[in-house]
């Protein structure tokens, strides 16, 4: 593939018509579909290009296009421009039973990070995320080829910097109802090499690709990361096996509150998945050094930890340790998300089907 950077990034971007179309439709743009820039990912700057890939989490969606929701915040109320765009299109009955977070806990959803930083803040924030959220729901497949002209474009703004890409496509929501790592499309020869002539980036072509099969040329040499977090258990079709089985690298969420949150936690561990775990650490106070999850006759394990807030790029972490999470603030969350996050104490502390342990 000869053509410059040069070349490429003056050419004209001629997206597919349907995907053109159906970002025209929700009001997307390619540029703005994937965020390459907040407080956390520039901390991994120099590591990896980060791109991030954000949608409304659980039933926010249902909420946003709900007259009567009286929400604690605006940008977790109702959206009136949500609500006439799912009207125009056909989708108020999908966007009401859309669910992002089939595995989300009470806790979790309420203090989710979607509302963190500008997400807390900004209508239009949460607007975006779910005029996204939309054309996934209306056109999958054709949101998912959106997905990956986008992540190709970020992938040729990596290499001209010289870094790999990191992308991570369940920013705030578990993605689509098959999931990501499942989701498929057509990538046809002369689209791969339209994305090789644009972006410099090499595609495999298919009439029924991944996300992640379509990239694996990039992923296998190297210069694209595929990671991501998720709450999913440990088997089944979506769950975290079959994730890292289609080429993502995975780490498992631990949810103070589930009621299967020890169990889970040590299945994922003994797999060989690190283990997020929130802690509602101050900013700046050191974290714990080590953690162990004990359910009592099922056994215990004590893993060493790493920071996770140091940087996002999960995929440069050992695997099997506990990546320590502080706490973030969600705006409007209140005290219903407390149960999510473990205090920041020495003291044995009883969940639901064990204990957890943290030294410092």
């Amino acid at each position: 593939m000869q053509t410059t950077a040069r070349a490429r990034s003056t050419a004209p971007l001629a997206l597919p018509p349907d995907v053109a179309a159906l970002l025209a439709r929700f009001g997307l743009d390619l540029p703005g579909l994937l965020t390459d820039s907040n407080p956390k990912l520039a901390k991994g700057a120099a590591l990896a290009r980060p791109a991030i890939l954000h949608h409304l989490p659980a039933r926010a969606l249902a909420a946003a296009i709900s007259a009567d929701n009286a929400a604690p915040v605006a940008p977790r109320g109702y959206l009136p421009e949500l609500f006439e765009l799912a009207e125009r299109e056909g989708l108020t009955l999908a966007a009401l039973r859309h669910n992002g977070c089939p595995w989300g806990t009470p806790a979790c959803i309420a203090g989710c990070l979607n509302w963190a930083g500008h997400g807390g803040l900004s209508p239009a924030v949460a607007a975006a995320r779910g005029r996204r959220t939309l054309a996934m729901i209306a056109d999958p497949a054709a949101y998912g080829r959106a997905v990956l002209w986008a992540a190709c474009r970020q992938w040729g703004l990596a290499h001209r910097d010289g870094l790999p890409l990191a992308l991570r496509l369940r920013g705030t929501d578990e993605g689509p109802a098959c999931g990501w790592h499942r989701l498929s499309f057509e990538i046809t020869p002369a689209e791969a090499i339209a994305l090789g002539r644009r972006f410099g980036a090499e595609v495999a072509p298919g009439p029924s690709v991944t996300v992640a099969e379509a990239l694996a040329p990039m992923a296998h040499a190297g210069s694209l990361k595929l990671y991501e977090y998720s709450k999913a258990g440990l088997a089944g079709p979506l769950g975290l096996e079959a994730q890292r089985a289609a080429g993502w690298d995975i780490t498992a969420s631990f949810a103070a509150d589930r009621p299967t949150a020890c169990r889970d936690g040590l299945a994922a561990l003994a797999a060989g998945f690190r283990l997020a775990v929130p802690v509602a650490l101050a900013k700046g106070a050191p974290i714990p050094s080590r953690v162990t999850i004990s359910t009592g006759a099922a056994g215990f394990v004590t893993v060493p930890t790493v920071d996770g807030d140091a940087t996002d790029h999960r995929w440069a972490d050992t695997h099997g340790v506990a990546v320590i999470l502080r706490t973030k603030r969600s705006r409007g969350a209140g005290p219903a998300a407390d149960p999510f996050s473990l205090a920041p104490t020495s003291a044995v502390q009883p969940l639901s089907d064990g204990t957890v342990a943290l030294q410092w």
